[in-house]
């Protein structure tokens, strides 16, 4: 949304607590079939031809018809049967992405390296937007999800997103914990487990835990942390990777507009929990 896999939605914010794990030159991250050498950052300016196709489903895993797929500069709606297709655009080699938009959910977002000749395919799975809870936004407040997930902002510490003019009615909280053991993480994580940390270089990540969380006023404005404010976040640790889990982890947000993951601020191991700051929500 432990590695805080963060990731930016302009609509949310996931964030991941994550950590960097061995790599080795070539190794292949996406169904792209492409490659990277992890020792230096990726290309970001090579643009390639590229196609790419993959089905839409919900959390049930049922079909999304008319979703809107977004490649490049090329933009689709998924058919009746969660299907799209989209041939011979120009993408970014190393961080292609694939973004699909769909009322009621937070963006779908897949990155991949681009490969002449061979097509990329996806599944992705939609997580859904629902309200988690409310809080006032002048006194702050918390909202704490039944598996563990706890967001809480202190008081005078939002705005609008729009104008940065302070809010202080009802904030509506919409969260989801990803949980990092689910076998449905490949297809419902944002980008491709590749970032880039502090220094600038590569890393290939492994996470420890998600969540993706946006705030909104009582008109459906899209609100966000005030500057010089905090929220903090507290991630459940699922029981079967505890005793694995580091007592501190890298922060990272999910930059999306350049596909990839970011570090920027730590968690802490408290309990079965992480707990970090962040000072956004998009």
């Amino acid at each position: 949304m432990i590695k805080f896999y963060s990731s930016k939605y302009i609509s949310g914010f996931l964030v991941s607590v994550a950590i960097a794990i061995a790599m080795l030159a070539g190794c292949k991250k996406n169904s792209g079939d492409g490659s990277m050498d992890p020792s230096t950052p990726p290309d970001l300016t090579t643009i390639i031809r590229s196609s790419v196709s993959g089905f839409v489903t919900d959390e049930n895993n049922q079909a999304v018809n008319q979703a809107t797929v977004k490649v490049g500069t090329s933009t689709i709606t998924t058919d009746k049967y969660g299907y799209f297709e989209i041939n011979n655009i120009d993408v970014i080699k190393d961080a292609a992405t694939v973004t699909v938009i769909k009322p009621g959910y937070f963006k779908g977002i897949k990155t991949y390296i681009a490969a002449e000749g061979k097509p990329a395919f996806f599944r992705i799975k939609l997580i859904p937007k629902t309200n988690s809870g409310t809080f006032n936004g002048g006194s702050g407040g918390a909202v704490t999800l039944s598996n563990g997930l706890k967001i809480t902002l202190p008081a005078n510490a939002v705005v609008n997103a729009s104008s940065n003019a302070a809010y202080t009615g009802t904030v509506n909280v919409a969260a989801y914990w990803i949980n990092p053991t689910s076998s449905d993480l490949p297809n419902n994580m944002p980008g491709d487990l590749r970032g880039i940390n502090t220094a600038g270089n590569a890393q290939l990540l492994t996470t420890y835990g998600m969540a993706a969380v946006e705030l909104t006023g009582n008109g459906g404005e899209l609100l966000q942390i005030a500057s010089g404010k905090k929220a903090s976040l507290s991630l459940p640790i699922p029981a079967s990777i505890a005793a694995s889990a580091p007592p501190n982890i890298p922060l990272w947000y999910f930059d999306e507009a350049k596909g990839l993951w970011k570090e920027e601020g730590s968690a802490a191991k408290n309990g079965n929990s992480y707990v970090g700051e962040v000072s956004h929500f998009s």
